[in-house]
């Protein structure tokens, strides 16, 4: 079975530092992971973005662009019979100068922190998504990519 989901992130840079979920899991994982999440029928993608930063970080955004868009498919973490496919939507946004990292009213169930990133430490962690760091030094080129196809080989 294939489960479809739209979701939108938001991309928050201030002072080279990315505003990133720290997620823990039960095995001992640790990912890090930008601020958004799944659409709800009926609702504006960019007013997705907007609530899911607010409910996970508490802050307040504005979206200045839409800087990426792929897609994601893979097992379910729950149910490896589910096939996930995710188109997934990242739109770069601003928010408060003097925001401090907090948790949300409502964090994703394994967020535990909300912290800023260095950019260049990026490499060495657990992303998701994986190419985060394609996405975020994709920003300084002049052209820049907007859709990334996924590179697995698809059925």
């Amino acid at each position: 079975m294939i489960e479809r989901r739209i979701t939108a992130r938001a991309l928050i840079i201030e002072s080279e530092k990315v505003l990133m979920l720290r997620k823990e899991y039960e095995d001992g994982r640790i990912v890090y992971a930008l601020p958004g999440g799944r659409q709800e029928t009926g609702e504006e993608l960019c007013k997705t973005v907007l609530r899911e930063v607010y409910e996970e970080t508490g802050a307040e955004a504005d979206i200045i662009d839409l800087v990426s868009v792929f897609e994601d498919k893979g097992q379910s973490p729950k149910n490896p019979e589910i096939i996930r496919h995710k188109i997934e939507f990242i739109f770069s946004c601003r928010i408060d100068r003097q925001y401090k990292p907090k948790m949300g009213e409502h964090p994703d169930p394994h967020q535990v922190a909300v912290e800023w990133i260095d950019k260049d430490k990026l490499n060495g962690l657990n992303l998701k998504p994986a190419r985060l760091t394609e996405i975020i030094s994709g920003l300084t080129l002049p052209n820049k990519r907007v859709y990334l196809r996924d590179r697995i080989q698809w059925d």
